[in-house]
């Protein structure tokens, strides 16, 4: 090899300037390609295969001549079309050409084929869900169940290898590298094709589309000489069936007869889902795809309203309606009954890895739906004792009911809460005009008219929002009435009837009594032993051998059986390959660390953060900053924002603060914040919300954002100041003029900007924080949001009192704003 590496370069460096020869061509197999149509088909099966791979080839076994999928299974699916796909996936010929798409490429090419063959049938996801043509976006709505066998999802270990053998090959033969660069575990590319497809998958669940369902096949057996293609951790998705196949790569996908093990797993995942398809077709009937025509709309009857006609008011029955790029089922016939429309607003994916606390979900099943006299119950308790997951498979289940319409709402604080309603008014198809208060309660009556509903209020911390605290509001046994006139509180808003439940989350053990009965209230505490090591098994994706078991109940000790702590070590330990007892000894580490720390006064700040949660972070986060200087910096700089809804825009300016051209934005440096965010999620300090469809956003949970400031603090008062700063500075800039045409942007930062005006006084910008807050009540006054107006008002007075004084022209518009907000509420 070392002389023949030599005449190779030389021979091709010698031939770079001469003309191309003819070289001789091959008909590559491309397109679709029906290998059983029957007349009373009802579902259909597209294979597709991979690289190097053939549309026939692939699928046929070794001493036979056709492929199994025309061969076996009609004779087990006899209802099924079957379809190939085939494209040029050879990565290298010795004689030929080779085509030089890419996977995206590809991908389309599939896409169009599909749509071509069967307008309303398709499986090109990811495509599907980046183009505006309607029929190609039917693909994706008409997309059932995928079926992974081998895929690289997270790269394959030898694409380094095959990447490094195609460039050399490519010296004296055509070869396409560019491919097998994306299948490197390090790629980018490939992390954002993840990205994307989950992204995808988690918006059909808030655009009222069934999910897809999953299974992902994993070989067994290496190849001879190679070793295994793509590895278990890589050919599995998290929270989704993972099935062996006893073959190596080469052959997980040829199965010679019906008794093939592989064939029997795979038929039998393809038979339960059209068992599951059929059935929920009987209550849900065929999902209603997107018209052809130029209209956005299907048939029925409406009056045209807002921006563009792009939201339909008074629809008539069978309409689709498209609020924003958005679609979802409106008003009328919908296979749900006779009632008012189904609608599911749950901004958060299901977790498929959740452990089920059996007692807990089968005391809310006791609780809800509740009567007419008591049709509320809450989840209380520590923060990161897992009370959102519980609440979340809770909203979940209730989603088998058709008729049942289930909406999530986060209580944070006056802005989310609105939010939460402006999402819901949407997806009820509301007039776009509304906003405020009449805004609030039109959202309340709408669902309170529906047949069955399901409203979950998440982290409703701070009670006073709803009137716990309020004197005028509080009756003799401490529940709040409605108010008869002045300042109403949140409560006010929230849906009542004999049809419908709400179910709370909080910290404040007070809403027990309070906004729920006394006896409807359910603590989530600490998990038992069981559940405990479950979550560890789970959020480390491997089981506890014999030989770790001891270790791992010591650990789960440590960490107080808290669930948000369990989490972030068992992301730790799957993300390092560390033995628990290893991290046991950096735990103990940690341990004094904050022992000494929390003797000094600065423990004050600690805000409740359990130290589990403490010791856990730190470790974790130890590790990002020795290994990942942009993650490190993203993580405290969002720490200082809202913790829901955290948009790309924010994270990628954190990624780039500081650093040379970051005012020129690149796919390079996007790549490059990507790459850290995937390195937080995998560590479990990041999650992607579904909310909004297309738009792209994040979620840190309040302790990990606790425990990022409270460890600036305690360690190091500058930092604390320059990453708060940063963010103020970030949201300053991403924040616009409160003009009508920028209102949408100002919605998609509103809840950072009123967050970073909290923090002034650390990082001593008390004017920008308060010219920040100014722009944001300009933004609220032009939309008649007096409640969400008065926090901001009041802080931005306070800050420029404070620094400015008394009689400072600014100060006294502050002072003014505050009065008009004031008079507007009828104070």
């Amino acid at each position: 090899m070392k002389r023949l590496l030599p005449s190779l370069r030389k021979a091709a460096a010698g031939d770079q300037n001469a003309p191309p020869k003819p070289l001789p061509g091959k008909t590559f197999p491309s397109g679709i390609k029906p290998l059983y149509n029957p007349e009373d088909g009802a579902v259909d099966i597209v294979f597709v295969h991979g690289l190097t791979g053939n549309r026939d080839s692939t699928w046929t076994a070794r001493d036979t001549t056709e492929p199994w999928p025309k061969t076996l299974l009609p004779s087990m699916l006899p209802t099924a079309r079957v379809l190939t796909f085939g494209y040029d996936a050879y990565v290298a010929d010795w004689r030929g050409m080779v085509s030089q798409n890419r996977i995206a490429k590809h991908s389309w090419n599939l896409l169009t084929a599909l749509a071509s063959y069967r307008e309303n049938d398709g499986t090109a996801l990811v495509t599907s869900r980046q183009r505006p043509e309607r029929h190609l976006q039917n693909i994706l709505r008409s997309a059932r169940a995928i079926i992974f066998l081998g895929t690289p999802h997270y790269g394959a270990g030898l694409a380094r290898w095959a990447e490094l053998l195609s460039q050399f090959i490519g010296l004296v033969k055509q070869t396409n590298s560019n491919i097998m660069r994306v299948l490197r575990r390090d790629s980018e590319v490939l992390a954002r094709i993840q990205d994307s497809f989950h992204t995808m998958i988690m918006a059909r669940s808030t655009e009222g589309i069934r999910l897809v369902e999953i299974s992902c096949f994993y070989e067994e057996l290496p190849l001879p000489g190679v070793g295994l293609v793509v590895p278990h951790d890589s050919a599995i998705l998290p929270g989704y069936i993972p099935i062996g196949i006893h073959s190596n790569h080469m052959d997980m996908t040829k199965f010679a007869s019906t008794d093939d093990p592989g064939f029997v797993a795979v038929c039998g995942e393809l038979r339960r889902w059209i068992r599951d398809m059929d059935a929920a077709e009987r209550h849900y009937g065929n999902p209603p795809l997107l018209p052809d025509s130029g209209f956005d709309e299907q048939p029925g009857t409406a009056n045209q309203y807002g921006d563009g006609n792009r939201q339909y008011n008074n629809i008539g029955a069978g309409t689709m309606k498209n609020v924003d790029g958005n679609y979802f089922e409106a008003k009328g016939n919908q296979n749900f009954g006779s009632g008012p429309e189904t609608c599911r607003v749950i901004p958060l994916p299901r977790n498929e890895d959740v452990v089920d606390r059996a007692d807990i979900i089968a005391r809310l099943e006791t609780l809800l739906p509740a009567t007419s006299e008591s049709q509320s119950a809450a989840l209380y308790g520590l923060g990161g004792s897992g009370k959102t997951q519980v609440a979340l498979e809770y909203a979940y289940r209730r989603c088998r009911d058709p008729a049942c319409s289930v909406f999530w709402v986060y209580a944070d604080n006056e802005t989310t809460f609105a939010q939460g309603y402006k999402t819901i008014a949407r997806r009820l198809g509301l007039a776009e005009n509304l906003d405020g208060e009449k805004l609030l309660m039109a959202v309340r009556e709408r669902i309170e008219s529906g047949r069955r509903w399901l409203l979950v209020l998440d982290n409703a911390d701070d009670l006073t929002l709803f009137g716990i605290g309020r004197t005028s509001h509080n009756t003799s046994s401490g529940r709040p009435e409605e108010s008869t006139g002045g300042s109403a509180s949140l409560y006010d808003y929230v849906p009542r009837g004999a049809t419908g439940t709400v179910l709370w989350t909080s910290r404040d053990e007070r809403i027990v009594g309070t906004l729920v009965g006394s006896r409807r209230g359910i603590q989530v505490g600490r998990m038992s032993p069981d559940e405990a090591m479950r979550l560890l098994e789970t959020s480390r994706d491997k089981k506890t051998g014999n030989e770790e078991v001891g270790d791992a109940r010591r650990l789960l000790e440590k960490l107080q059986w808290l669930p948000l702590a369990i989490s972030q070590a068992g992301a730790y330990l799957r993300r390092v390959s560390s033995p628990i007892a290893d991290y046991l000894s950096e735990l103990a580490e940690g341990k004094e660390r904050w022992r000494v720390l929390q003797k000094t006064e600065l423990d004050r700040y600690q805000s409740g953060v359990p130290n589990s949660v403490l010791e856990t972070w730190s470790i974790s986060m130890e590790r990002i900053r020795l290994h990942d200087e942009m993650a490190y910096k993203i993580m405290h700089i969002i720490a200082y924002v809202n913790n829901q809804s955290i948009p790309f825009e924010i994270i990628t300016a954190a990624g780039l603060f500081g650093d040379e051209g970051e005012e020129g934005y690149s796919e390079e440096n996007k790549d490059r914040v990507v790459e850290a965010v995937t390195r937080l999620k995998e560590f479990a300090f990041l999650g992607l919300r579904g909310e909004g469809g297309y738009i792209r956003s994040y979620e840190m949970h309040k302790l990990v954002q606790e425990a990022t400031r409270y460890g600036l603090r305690v360690r190091n008062s500058e930092d604390e100041a320059y990453f708060s700063n940063t963010a103020l500075q970030i949201v300053a800039k991403l924040f616009p003029e409160p003009k009508r045409e920028a209102w949408a942007e100002c919605e998609k930062y509103i809840t950072h900007a009123v967050q970073v005006g909290e923090w002034a006084g650390i990082c001593m910008r008390a004017v920008k924080a308060s010219d920040l807050l100014t722009r944001v009540s300009d933004y609220l006054f032009d939309r008649g949001r007096w409640r969400e107006k008065e926090p901001v008002d009041k802080r931005a007075y306070e800050l420029r009192r404070e620094v400015l004084g008394d009689k400072h022209p600014d100060t006294i518009r502050s002072m003014a704003d505050l009065a008009t907000t004031y008079h507007k509420q009828g104070s």
